[in-house]
């Protein structure tokens, strides 16, 4: 995390050495050596069943129709793999909103841990996400760490009712939204090498992460807490108890407005490497067009958050803007 490294540090700077970690924490992943070997051996010969997949494809389309269209534009030897995740991202992120207990949270996210780290060694318990995730990882060698690294920040943020500043911000997006586009590289075969796409998945996972968190502040509210920067809110005269009233105020537009330019920047910095990009990274960033319609929709609204206009689904306008980029190569 950047958080870490000091105000000095340019934004630039900042991403550059985010992504370059994520990038060696992939090229880790394929170490050589004999007892590497024979682990990738034992988890090859792992297959999940079609009741597996099945089950993720289900929670994906009833919990994240837009995830659920960008997975169906996806190269289909990546389809699986995609379902696995984004259904693994979907249930450590479910936790929080459905416990109140802090210790029953803590233990669901134990239970995650170790249940990764049997799915990697291709034993999987009996759950349909495991074992999905097991059959991904046997067919694509996914990354642990950032399977950890997700439920990591999902529990660190079991206690947390607002970050403390931007960069504490976009280092939750980095840790979850952004470690799921850096697996997803992983599934659409983008090899280890092409250290760009690292770049390229950082930005259009802290971007999608960012614009997911603006539209979920009512619901956010409802349990308590706020995604809106502390700074931020102290920047817009916005006091915490505004936020969590479920009201809408100009302070608030203006803090929505904020965090929604600092999406478009992660958006144009992710879309500037484009021409850089294989294919196949290309497609695993078809993400990057949610962000772009759900700001283009924000700005329509004036960033109203609260707006019922604003967080309307996207529904065929994403079908027709999938279809767009998959044509022309662009994300």
């Amino acid at each position: 995390s950047c958080v870490g490294l000091g105000w000095a540090r340019t934004p630039r700077t900042c991403s550059a050495d985010r992504a370059a970690v994520m990038h060696l924490a992939r090229v880790a992943a394929g170490a050589s050596g004999p007892i590497a070997r024979l682990q990738r051996l034992a988890r090859r010969g792992y297959r999940p069943s079609a009741r597996a997949f099945n089950h993720c494809v289900d929670i994906v389309r009833q919990q994240d129709k837009e995830r659920y269209l960008c997975n169906l534009s996806a190269p289909s030897a990546a389809r699986p793999a995609l379902f696995a995740l984004h259904a693994f991202n979907l249930e450590t992120s479910r936790v929080r909103g459905s416990t109140s207990e802090l210790n029953l949270g803590r233990m669901r996210f134990t239970w995650w841990r170790q249940t990764v780290r049997a799915a990697m060694r291709g034993e999987p318990p009996d759950n349909p996400i495991a074992q999905a995730l097991a059959g991904a990882h046997a067919q694509h060698g996914l990354t642990e760490r950032f399977l950890q690294q997700i439920v990591d920040a999902r529990e660190a943020d079991l206690e947390t009712k607002q970050p403390q500043n931007m960069r504490e911000l976009t280092a939750y997006c980095e840790q979850t939204a952004g470690a799921v586009m850096q697996l997803g590289l992983e599934a659409c075969g983008v090899p280890e090498e092409e250290e760009k796409a690292s770049v390229a998945a950082y930005h259009v996972g802290v971007a999608h992460g960012l614009v997911t968190l603006l539209r979920a502040t009512i619901h956010h509210a409802g349990q308590g807490c706020t995604y809106i920067p502390a700074d931020v809110a102290l920047r817009h005269g916005l006091t915490l108890k505004s936020i969590l009233s479920g009201s809408a105020s100009p302070a608030l537009t203006d803090a929505a407005t904020e965090i929604g330019l600092e999406a478009t920047t992660h958006l144009l910095a992710a879309r500037a490497l484009r021409p850089d990009l294989s294919p196949a990274a290309r497609a695993a960033l078809q993400p990057a067009a949610v962000v772009g319609l759900v700001l283009g929709r924000l700005q329509q609204h004036g960033y109203n958050i609260y707006s019922r206009e604003a967080l309307q689904p996207l529904g065929l306008r994403l079908q027709a803007s999938l279809a767009w980029h998959g044509a022309f190569g662009t994300y």
